[in-house]
């Protein structure tokens, strides 16, 4: 198979592992089936115009952003594909607009809304369990209010742009107002996805359970209301390309 998910379950806390060593027919569909909902909050588009920004979109020498980028694609593909419903877009609603806040907003089946924050990196530099640390602490620090750019108004317009959530709307007009006056919040009182990729060569093994038994013996201890933790193995960078790249 192109990606083999393993599940992990200690109580309420979940944490993934996902290896993507291929773009074969079946992920192939998979991310066709998807593609244009997670791009733009709806069907109303074709999968040949969704690949086209994603294929823009990490045309460039930054390799951080492009390794960055397919990283959190691939987070919305499996999170989409488990039934969670988007809260957000893959798209910068500006071109130019900062960072969307939350690289993923989801309910799940009982509308319990989850956040999700997705770092990356080259197995050569760091850990999966290093980069669901980082997102951890990226998570906390946007609840508590101490980031530069407001998460909140991000999210708002977010939610507006994919189904008009009016609650979660109303919430989100709190949170961002609450930024405003330096009120924080705990990371205790929110359900988070905190999720971390490494991209390597096609060879490189890794042990699942190793990696989840580390990840949570980070989170023994931790402050979160519900915990799904992700790490991801990618193998598939240029075969993701070159789907990019072939509009049928």
């Amino acid at each position: 198979m192109a990606w083999v998910v393993s599940p992990y379950i200690k109580g309420d806390d979940q944490v993934y592992y996902i290896d993507i060593d291929s773009i074969d027919d079946a992920l192939k569909n998979i991310i066709d089936n998807y593609i244009v909902e997670i791009c733009y909050g709806t069907p109303d588009f074709t999968v040949s115009k969704a690949k086209k920004y994603i294929r823009e979109f990490i045309s460039t020498e930054d390799e951080n952003r492009r390794k960055g980028a397919v990283a959190e694609f691939f987070l919305h593909i499996f999170l989409c594909q488990m039934n969670y419903k988007q809260k957000c877009t893959f798209k910068n609603l500006e071109e130019n607009s900062p960072k969307k806040g939350f690289d993923g907003v989801y309910a799940d089946s009982d509308n319990n809304i989850w956040y999700m924050e997705s770092k990356s990196g080259g197995a050569e530099s760091t850990t999966h369990k290093d980069k669901v640390e980082e997102a951890y602490r990226d998570l906390k620090d946007k609840f508590s209010g101490t980031t530069k750019n407001d998460p909140w108004i991000n999210a708002y317009y977010h939610v507006k742009a994919v189904d008009a959530d009016e609650s979660l709307l109303d919430k989100f007009r709190k949170y961002s107002d609450d930024f405003d006056k330096k009120i924080g919040h705990s990371i205790n009182d929110f359900s988070i996805i905190p999720c971390g990729t490494v991209v390597t060569d096609s060879i490189t093994m890794f042990d699942g359970d190793s990696i989840t038994e580390g990840v949570f013996n980070y989170f023994n201890g931790k402050d979160y209301d519900r915990l799904i933790a992700i790490c991801v193995t990618q193998r598939a960078m240029s075969e993701f390309v070159d789907y990019l790249e072939k509009d049928e």
